[in-house]
């Protein structure tokens, strides 16, 4: 049986309460249009396997926000959410993070389009969708170094994510990367990279996911210094041929 929107809202409510985030209706609406809209969608273009809406409330939306229990954030800058596929986190930050600007990026039109028209329909401003891949984007003067905070969610691993996102950071900006339990191992596997790119670890935190067993931690990077100009390497070869 179809949820209903009030059953919907309650249970959310109920949980955003759990992570300490102000509810409001207009937030409780959104992400009730937001869910509604995506499980339309699902069914042409196969956004997320994910659609049942508990789960969708637990594994994307509460998944999403749980890192601004860790963040000091300050309003008007500027975010950048790499392989954001369905919008997750991106666009649900952008949702608490009203007065940011957000840049959704993925390389797969699809999902690209979808958002362009959520975005439409709840008639959100100082966010956009962009068709791209991250290491074409970056090698643009207009994007490269312009990001105050960079998110990323189950995209790659972290030396071939770190080549993706440190070039569009700012110096002294932040990447907040989504990981498992073997971001351990994916650490030390990234010094190099980390160090070659001009960028620190500056933190690790276990994220406490309301309804979610599965461990979740949130890995800091910090930019400190300029990226060398040949990063990133044309497309494909990071994945490739990690650093």
């Amino acid at each position: 049986m179809a949820i209903k929107a009030e059953q919907f809202k309650a249970e959310l409510s109920s949980y955003l309460k759990q992570l300490q985030l102000k509810v409001d209706s207009c937030k409780l609406e959104q992400l009730w249009e937001y869910y509604i809209f995506f499980k339309e969608e699902n069914q042409k273009y196969n956004l997320s396997s994910i659609t049942e809406a508990d789960q969708v409330i637990k594994k994307h939306f509460l998944d999403s926000l749980v890192i601004l229990n860790y963040l000091v954030v300050d309003s008007g800058q500027k975010w950048l959410d790499i392989g954001t596929g369905a919008g997750f986190p991106g666009l649900v930050l952008k949702l608490f993070l009203p007065e940011s600007q957000f840049v959704l990026l993925d390389s797969v039109a699809k999902k690209i389009n979808f958002l362009n028209k959520l975005i439409y329909k709840l008639k959100l401003q100082d966010v956009k969708a962009i068709h791209d891949r991250a290491e074409d984007l970056a090698k643009k003067e207009e994007w490269r170094a312009q990001f105050d905070h960079i998110t990323s969610r189950a995209v790659a691993s972290l030396n071939v994510l770190s080549e993706y996102a440190v070039p569009f950071l700012k110096i002294g900006g932040t990447a907040y990367f989504y990981k498992g339990p073997e971001y351990e191992t994916e650490l030390e596997e990234a010094k190099s990279a980390l160090k070659t790119l001009g960028a620190v670890f500056k933190n690790a935190k276990k994220l406490a996911v309301p309804g979610l067993e599965a461990e979740r931690y949130l890995i800091t990077v910090e930019k400190v210094k300029l990226t060398p100009a040949k990063y990133p390497r044309r497309a494909g070869m990071p994945k490739k041929r990690p650093l």
